[in-house]
Order: C-alpha cells, then structure tokens, then sequence
C-alpha cells in the first residue's frame, strides 16, 4: 500500500472511532495516519477536534494550526481553527477565524453557528442574532442554531424572543435527540427562571436532568431557581451536582459557596475551610516576576476589576472614591468583564484614568493587558459574585492584589494580598478566617454615592398607618427573619409591611411570605408587594415606609444606604461576622446606633418604640446624619485610602 492510501485509512478510521467518541482510539489512530504523512492537513485537523474532546487545549490548537497552514483554502480547517480558539476563550481570533471559512464557504449553516456563538461571547449581539439567521436560512432543520439564538436573545434580556425561538425549535421535533432535548429544557429552564416563572424552570431542569442527571447547566440553574425559593438545602445540592460534572466550573463554584457562606447557617470554621476546599480546586500556573518599577513615591496605577460597571451595588459604593483619588498620584483603570452599558457605565468611564473591556478576552489576554499596564495594585471588586475574574487573581495578575466591595468574606485565594476593611466588618480576633490581610479603613470600608445630583424629595405620610418594608432580595428572607417580622406586625395592631423586589413577580414566592404572616393571624391585606422599578422611582416608593426591617445573617448594604438616604430608619440585628455586621457599619458610621439591635428581642422593642413615637418626624433628621456621615464623604475616604495603599506600595518595594 503506498503512503497516501495508508494514511488515509488510518484518517477514516480515526473519524469513526471519533464519531463514536472512542478517543483513545481515535488519537490512536489518527497518530499512525500522521506517521505515514506528517503533511496531512486533514489528519492534523481531526486531530485537533479529537484533542478537544480530551481537553487538550494546547494540543487542540497546535494542530488546528498546522491544518490551516496546509491546507489554507480550506473551510472546515479554519472552522476547526475557530473551535480551537474558542476552546481557550480566544473568541477574536475565533471569530476571524470563522469569518474567513465562511469567506471560502458560505453555505456552511454549521459555521454560521460556531461564528454566531463567538460572537455572543463578544458581546456582539445583533452579529450574532444575524449569524444564527443566516444558518437558519440554509438549513432550518438544525436545532442547534434555535437554541444559540435563544441564548442570545437571552442575554440582552429578549426573554419573550429567547422563547418564541424555542418553541419555532419544538416544531422540529423529528430532529431532536437527547442532547438537543438536554440544550433545549435547560434554555426553557434559564428563560422561566428570568421570567420569575420558577416552578415552570423547575419542571424544565428537571427534564434536562432526566436525560442527563450531571448537566452542568441544569443543576446550577436549577439552584439558582431554588435559592430565589429560599429552598437553601435544595440549591446546595444541586450546586454541588453540577460541580460533579464540572468540578471547574466557576459559576457553580461561585453559586454554591454564595449560598453556604450567606445563606446558610454555618459556622466561622465550616465557611473558611469550605471556601478554602473550592477556591483551590483547580491549578493555575502564577506569574512570578514583575517589571513594575519599585519606586516608593511614584505614581501609583491602580486596577479595579469587575462585571458590574453599570447601575449595581458595587458601582455605587466605587464611584465616589475613583473621583476622589488625587489624579497626580494614582492612575486608575477599570478592568470591565461584562458587555452590559448604561448611563452609570457612563459616569463610571469618564472617572477612570483609562477603561478596558476584558469580557472577550482569555485568562492570557488579560494577563498580558494587564502586565502592559503595569498595574501595581489590582482590586478584585466581585468576589464569588457573577462574573468573577478570580482565575486572574490565582494567576498574581498585579504585585500587590486587594479584595473589595463585592465579597464580605474571604476569597480562600491566598494570591490576594489583602482586603479592605475596617474594625467593625473584621476585628483583630476574626483575622483568622482571612487568608488576606485586612487594610483597615479608619471609618467604613464602605463609601456611597449620591444617587442624584438633586436629591429624592423626601414625602411625609399622613395618615396614622405604620408601615413597615424591607426592598432587600427575597434570597435574604429566611423563616427565622419572616417569623421575627411576623411577631412585630403582630404587636402593632395599626401597621403594615411593604416587600419590594423583581421576585414578587412570582405568585408562589409572594405566596411562601405570606403564609409565614397568615399563620400569626395576620391579614393577607397587611402584607404588600411592589415589583422593581427604575432607581428614581424605587427611591421615591422608600416615602411609603416609615422603619425598614433589616433581615439576617444576609443584612442590606446598598438597601440599608438608600433607606437612610430617603430619612426612613433601618433596625438591624447586630451581626457576629463580616457579612452579618455590614448594616450594623453603615448604622455607627451614620451616629444611628440606637436602631441597632442586640438580639430579637431588642429588634422587636426598637420597633415598636419608633411605632409609639411619630415616627413621621424623624425622616430628616435621619437623611441630615446620613449625608453628614463618613459614608458620603468621598474626599477624606480616598485620602485615607492613599495613605493606606501608599504604605503597602511602600512595603512590597522593601521586602522584594
């Protein structure tokens, strides 16, 4: 047999065992084929695809290559490219790759797939949404292409669309098989649980996870659709079942330590040492040398890392300290792995020395944005929130590395140097549940913005109802909380209680609320719902309350600021840890420690004795204190803030 026949058995071969997902055979195979002929682009281009399938993301892309620079007028091999490159998250040299195979190929409604996919990575939507058209176009009959197209539609909120795409996909029925039908009940699943439709995601997860109990997808939506239940065991276990299949996977891993170290009754010890178990799941190889000039006074570059650029919590409390920093002494960049813009995105960029969009780039892309940078001190500002860059921070991105704002706890990451903080969220003996070093801010850590510039005009009630009301997600409810709020409405015949958040959407969360109520002989009419609403309007609802409820151990932060703001007091339950004292912070930083509750029984006392004493009256006094207190003041804030990080700059350039 001569050489060229010889080879391509041993291609056939390897494509069938390939097919039938026998990779060991398969790379056997294709290896003996690459024997016979080392210049055999399709053999290196299946050989790429077979070590995708092992993981092997280097040796996936190397023949990739190979494949490309023989057979250069090839569409499947630069599709095969494409695929290589979106392996390691590389979705601009995907993309381009894509377009190319396309440009030798445009009948290909399998390309048009790969390239639409990378191009939601990118952010770019409507190419997207076009990409997925135009493969529908040439073959109808994909299923695949329905349901990338729901997930983007999904993710610019196009929920309505995201599902009218997978029910034009259910019509296809006879081509369905049972990954089509996992894909297809997990995107059902997503969009229900968006629509705060929870039950009907249940029954689609658990559909998917019929067919597929492991799918990662379907179990961490799943507990994700659970936890906004306040069925905490529930979610647990599904987080932990995706994390089975994909012990990886940074949202699970993300979800589930959220929910044990917030939302479950854990103690210290149990939190740190299972947050230190998931946060060094996975190896990363750390950078260990760095070019930044190690000058004590130089000006400092600062680097603050997040996907939550836009109207959210974390941007409220960042704001005010960037515009403060002194511009001769530190230059700042924003670090933004999240396509989502807005008018705050706005405000946020025109704050920042320069702004970088990293949400299409891979681990390596950022590194090395970053080492251009030359950034000495990175601030991870998400913690184990969604769209965590916390692999950037195993890596020792920056000399110096700070955790802030999103995560009150430990990462577990013993690559991040410190955390900020003050006396009250980590005194000195809770130091040891901290792998980082606390920075300690002289007042709080924390530091608000105004969310206008002229402020909410602040309304009296008139009438002799009290009205009670927690804005705070419903996640945070607990039945200890509900039942201790349930006993006040009980003892204040004349009052109410207002529930304000996107979930109240859900008839059956707005039900398992009210049941709690129900039992203490409390009238379902005394128990109120209001849906989200845009910032200026949720503001305004806070003139319908006159004492916010803070729940625990999960208290408000940014909704215990905003109450304060618009003069309503807030109780809150003093706390025992990080997270549990964060409203408690925000309360002796306002000089409002009278609304601060030892224990329950204190909590219900505070309640009523603002209920006896009009409390219609103090709502200015209230926002005065607030406006006054170290919290609002951003300029002693961040020179606090540089004096603390010039002295760590100051200790790293002595020690190394």
């Amino acid at each position: 047999t001569n050489f060229s026949y010889g080879s391509t058995t041993w291609l056939f071969a390897a494509i069938y065992f390939n097919l039938m997902n026998n990779i060991r055979e398969g790379e056997d195979c294709i290896k003996k084929s690459l024997v016979i002929n080392p210049g055999y682009g399709e053999a290196h281009r299946i050989y790429s695809d077979i070590l995708k399938k092992k993981h092997d993301k280097e040796g996936c892309l190397k023949h990739a290559l190979i494949a490309v620079e023989i057979n250069s007028n090839n569409a499947s091999a630069y599709d095969t490219l494409g695929t290589a490159y979106a392996l390691i998250n590389d979705h601009k040299s995907a993309e381009k790759s894509y377009i190319e195979a396309i440009g030798i190929n445009s009948n290909s409604a399998v390309i048009f797939n790969n390239l639409g996919n990378t191009q939601r990575h990118l952010g770019k939507y409507n190419e997207s949404i076009n990409s997925f058209n135009l493969g529908l176009k040439l073959s109808p009959d994909i299923i695949e292409l329905y349901n990338n197209l729901a997930l983007t539609f999904f993710e610019i909120d196009e929920y309505e669309k995201a599902y009218n795409t997978l029910k034009s996909a259910e019509k296809k029925s006879q081509f369905y098989n049972s990954r089509n039908l996992v894909d297809l009940y997990t995107s059902y699943g997503h969009i229900n649980s968006k629509l705060h439709k929870n039950r009907e995601a249940i029954e689609y997860y658990k559909k998917a996870l019929k067919l597929n109990k492991y799918f990662s997808s379907a179990n961490n939506g799943l507990g994700e659709v659970y936890t906004n239940l306040r069925e905490f065991d529930k979610a647990i276990k599904s987080f932990k079942n995706a994390l089975k299949n994909s012990p990886y996977l940074q949202g699970s891993i993300s979800n589930y330590l959220l929910c044990y170290n917030y939302l479950m009754n854990s103690s210290a010890d149990a939190k740190f040492k299972k947050t230190i178990e998931y946060a060094n799941l996975e190896n990363i190889k750390k950078k260990k040398i760095f070019q930044n000039i190690k000058n004590k006074n130089k000006k400092l570059k600062l680097g603050f890392v997040s996907g939550d650029f836009y109207h959210h919590p974390v941007s409220y409390f960042l704001i005010n300290p960037i515009r403060n920093l002194d511009k001769d002494k530190f230059e700042t960049f924003a670090y933004s792995n999240y396509s989502k813009t807005d008018s705050f995105t706005d405000i946020l960029k025109s704050s920042f020395t320069s702004w970088r969009d990293i949400f299409s780039l891979n681990n390596t892309g950022v590194l090395e944005l970053i080492e251009k940078d030359g950034i000495d001190i990175l601030f991870d500002l998400s913690g184990y929130t969604a769209r965590n860059s916390l692999k950037i921070f195993k890596s020792k991105a920056s000399p110096i590395q700070v955790s802030w704002l999103g995560y009150s706890g430990t990462s577990g990451i013993k690559e991040i140097d410190y955390i900020l903080a003050d006396e009250i969220s980590i005194p000195k003996n809770e130091e040891k549940w901290f792998v980082e070093k606390p920075l300690r801010m002289p007042n709080s850590y924390y530091c608000f913005s105004d969310p206008f510039k002229d402020h909410v005009e602040i309304t009296a009630r008139k009438n002799k109802t009290i009205t009670f009301g927690c804005f705070n997600n419903v996640k945070k409810l607990n039945n200890e909380v509900l039942d201790l709020w349930s006993e006040i409405i009980y003892k204040i015949p004349n009052s109410i209680i207002i529930f304000k958040c996107k979930s109240y959407i859900d008839s059956d969360v707005r039900k398992s609320i009210r049941d709690t109520f129900l039992k203490k002989q409390i009238e379902k009419e005394r128990i109120i719902f209001l849906n989200s609403s845009p910032r200026k309007e949720y503001l305004k609802d806070y003139n319908k309350i006159d004492i916010t409820l803070d729940p625990f151990p999960y208290p408000g932060g940014t909704t215990t600021c905003e109450s304060l703001y618009m003069g309503v007091p807030v109780i809150a339950l003093k706390g025992n840890d990080f997270l549990s004292r964060n409203s408690e912070n925000i309360l002796k930083n306002s000089d409002l420690i009278k609304y601060i509750a030892k224990n329950k029984k204190e909590y219900i006392d505070i309640a009523i004795s603002i209920a006896k004493n009009d409390s219609h009256r103090i709502k200015e006094l209230i926002r005065n204190k607030f406006l006054k207190s170290p919290l609002m003041d951003g300029t002693t804030f961040s020179k606090d803030l540089s004096l603390i990080l010039r002295e760590v700059w100051k200790k790293y350039c002595d020690e190394s």
